[in-house]
């Protein structure tokens, strides 16, 4: 198991499309790894979100299930409960510690990933994974961006229409833009 997840963390969102159609959960610790731990922890799974229509459905089936402890958090700041109205996130908790997230799959953009579970798999460089992912035949299903005190993260398929996540950690000692 990668460093990054045998940690507690608290989850952050990235706002992937403007009217804000999608958000994933992102391991605040991330941002404190240093260019010489991201680069080691490269080929991890980085973190699990699960895309559901029906985010009470699933809280409930996964607690019943995996035994999880959701808590819904809210999408912008998951260090806080949702205000009325707002949007949500889950955070699926076992024994204090943040095993997977959930989103709720809204279908505005073409392009938000369908309904199920989505990986996301640590990089040196989400910028050159993507490259080489679409010289491999894969395909850019979300584009690199940067989301903020996290890092760079993008949603790719791979040739057989596999969709995951790439994601390389902000350091401290440089901007995510600077990859």
């Amino acid at each position: 198991m990668s460093r990054i997840l045998a940690t507690p963390r608290t989850g952050i969102i990235a706002v992937f499309s403007a009217v804000c159609a999608l958000f994933f959960a992102m391991p605040a610790n991330a941002q404190s790894l240093t260019a010489s731990s991201a680069q080691s922890d490269a080929g991890s799974i980085w973190w699990n979100e699960l895309i559901s229509a029906n985010p009470d459905r699933s809280r409930d089936f996964y607690a019943s299930v995996i035994g999880w402890s959701p808590k819904v958090v809210a999408a912008e700041d998951t260090s806080r409960p949702p205000a009325p109205g707002e949007n949500e996130y889950t955070l699926f908790m076992q024994n204090g510690v943040e095993s997977a997230g959930l989103a709720k799959y809204d279908g505005k953009e073409p392009t938000d990933p369908k309904p199920g579970w989505l990986t996301y798999i640590q990089v040196a460089n989400v910028d050159d994974a993507v490259v080489e992912a679409l010289k491999k035949g894969g395909k850019v299903i979300k584009a690199p961006t940067d989301a903020a005190n996290v890092g760079r993260i993008a949603i790719i398929a791979d040739p057989d229409g596999n969709p995951f996540g790439l994601y390389t950690p902000a350091s401290k000692d440089a901007k995510v833009a600077g990859h």
